[in-house]
């Protein structure tokens, strides 16, 4: 599977010829950084030490591995299996070393995994890790979590920094490979400390790494913290930023062994998410190719490369001669087959009235769905001479589009602007600055994430290009028109191509007065929404209304966590007209 960093499965496919299963093993040994009672520890980790959920209830470790075994080979078809001593944190005493080799010798292992801390490894562990090794291949999962002693001290990690790299250090000298586990979103820290994480532990020699989101479980005592004074959490697409610029520090021959924490539902706190683990693995790799970053992207500061950005677009010539793309992922073009910049001009520019706008005043324009750059190019044409400023900010998941036109798309003789350089310029940096010192920027990601960073009631004019509702539902729903609303000023106006029944009633459940703007390319207008009603001209004729009112097409998208799939969004959708037929 081509992705865009080393999923730990691939590696361990390429080492061992098939996927190790991972055997969770609770030897009951406690933790060095508790007291005798239990009490104590880490103020993140639970009464259960992290134990695996399968391990519960097992009187015995034989109990324990043979139940398991029997699941991944029942279930997943599974051929080899590494045995992993999950829970709390594993010791190497001379009372402990007979457990480990009675079950290496019980179960028919490819290697074993053993999670602990850089404390509880001894002159004395490190021997019986050596002989160990002998015979079947070592892991030691290392409990790193940051290389800030501060938040160390804070968590009551028990050890520092150094500490952990003194462990790498030796267990790599000795032979045996270490993979660490990091924490993001530890009080405290800040992106800053995150990245200062990464590029210190890729710069030691490890073999894996394992990176955590923090939870608040019931019975720590991180718990009893945020009951009194609420801690910052990460929800997913915030998570996911870190995530992924963790993941580009990484050197790429590292497996990422995993993305997430898991933790019982009955047990958690916060943040409780809304994207299933799946969903949010395939949010990232999603994420991460749209904008053509791969892991080790970042090692050394500096990019490895970009990723492949033609072989999922076609060139499409238009009838008033500007080309557009046809998307192969959603199976739609771009714009209209009238005309790119025709759609542009005749869809966005005039029925938002920009030029007369600008004799006005600045304008502030949000260009969702950037795409080509159409609309945010002819929007910056028609600011030329203008005595006032046009600010542009543009809202694109996929950066490999805006690469693509850079390189494709024509400035023509009696553009004021270089519209191959801004393009080029936006694809590299971000942002640009045309002739007439206008300036644009682009923010990279899902939509309904980046626009919650920008600052409410900022823009004069909203332009909304997505593809259509039933590829790109995500961004025709009555949640999302809400985000729109909120940065938009009292007098802006939205436009866009789009005169679906549901969409004009999911506007107007958020607020908007709705109306129509003239055809173009087509036989229906487009969409004006205000938050004035005196700035709508053509309201949307009475049959319409009615149509929204009082029957089930005017029942609108909905996508109430912002984390809804597009096929997701459809089903609900499908489902509530069920429910309110069966009503009638």
């Amino acid at each position: 599977m081509n992705t865009p960093y080393l999923q730990y499965k691939e590696y361990m496919k390429d080492r061992y010829g098939a996927p190790l299963f991972r055997v969770p093993i609770d030897f009951d040994l406690g933790c060095p950084n508790r007291e005798a009672d239990g009490s104590g520890g880490c103020t993140f980790c639970n009464v259960r030490g992290s134990a695996a959920v399968q391990t519960i209830g097992k009187g015995s470790v034989e109990e324990q591995m043979r139940e398991a075994i029997r699941f991944a080979r029942d279930r997943y078809g599974a051929k080899k299996y590494m045995a992993y001593i999950q829970a709390f944190s594993a010791t190497f005493g001379k009372n402990q070393q007979p457990m480990y080799l009675d079950l290496l010798d019980s179960f028919d292992f490819t290697a074993v995994s053993i999670g602990t801390r850089p404390d509880c490894l001894t002159p004395q562990a490190y021997d019986f890790l050596v002989e160990l090794n002998k015979h079947i291949e070592v892991w030691v999962e290392l409990g790193v979590q940051t290389v800030h002693d501060r938040t160390l001290e804070r968590v009551n990690r028990g050890h520092d920094w150094s500490s952990s790299e003194e462990a790498i250090k030796k267990l790599h000298a000795l032979g045996i490979k270490v993979a660490v586990h990091a924490i993001l979103g530890l009080p405290g820290e800040t992106a800053e400390d995150f990245q200062k994480t990464a590029d210190t532990i890729a710069a030691l020699p490890i073999d894996a790494v394992k990176i955590h989101n923090l939870h608040i479980e019931k019975g720590t005592t991180l718990a009893l913290e945020h009951a009194l004074t609420p801690l910052p959490v990460l929800m997913e697409h915030d998570f996911a930023e870190y995530l992924m610029d963790f993941i580009r520090r990484m050197p790429s021959h590292i497996p990422i062994m995993r993305l997430t924490t898991d933790t019982l539902d009955e047990e958690l706190i916060a943040p409780k998410w809304h994207m299933a683990k799946g969903q949010f693995k395939d949010y990232v790799i999603q994420q991460m190719t749209c904008r053509e970053w791969k892991q080790g992207d970042l090692v050394g500061n500096g990019r490895t490369g970009e990723g492949e950005t033609g072989s999922r677009l076609r060139t499409v010539e238009t009838d008033d001669g500007s080309v557009t793309f046809w998307n192969e992922d959603y199976k739609e073009h771009y714009h209209t087959p009238a005309g790119a910049r025709l759609e542009a001009t005749e869809k966005y520019l005039v029925p938002g009235k920009l030029k007369e706008r600008l004799t006005q005043g600045g304008v502030a324009l949000l260009d969702v769905c950037f795409g080509l750059g159409y609309n945010s190019l002819s929007a910056l044409e028609s600011a030329r001479n203008s005595m006032n400023p046009l600010s542009v900010t543009a809202l694109e998941m996929d950066r490999r589009v805006v690469g693509t036109a850079a390189s494709t798309i024509q400035t023509l003789e009696t553009d004021s602007n270089d519209w191959k350089k801004i393009l080029a310029d936006l694809y590299e940096t971000q942002s640009a600055i045309d002739n007439q010192q206008s300036a644009i920027r682009i923010l990279w990601g899902d939509a309904r994430h980046t626009i919650t960073k920008l600052k409410p009631e900022a823009f004069d004019l909203v332009f909304l290009d997505a593809f259509s509702t039933q590829r790109n539902a995500e961004l025709w729903t009555v949640d999302f028109f809400k985000k729109l609303k909120r940065v938009m000023k009292p007098d802006a106006v939205l436009l866009t191509y789009c005169a679906a029944i549901p969409v004009r009633a999911g506007l107007m459940e958020a607020g908007f007065s709705v109306g129509e703007t003239d055809p173009v390319g087509r036989q229906r207008g487009g969409t004006l929404a205000a938050l004035r009603e005196e700035n709508i001209e053509l309201p949307l004729p009475g049959h319409e209304i009615r149509m929204i009112r009082e029957t089930t097409r005017g029942l609108p998208y909905r996508d109430p966590f912002g984390v809804w799939t597009n096929k997701e969004i459809l089903r609900a959708r499908q489902e509530n007209i069920l429910i309110s037929k069966q009503a009638r």
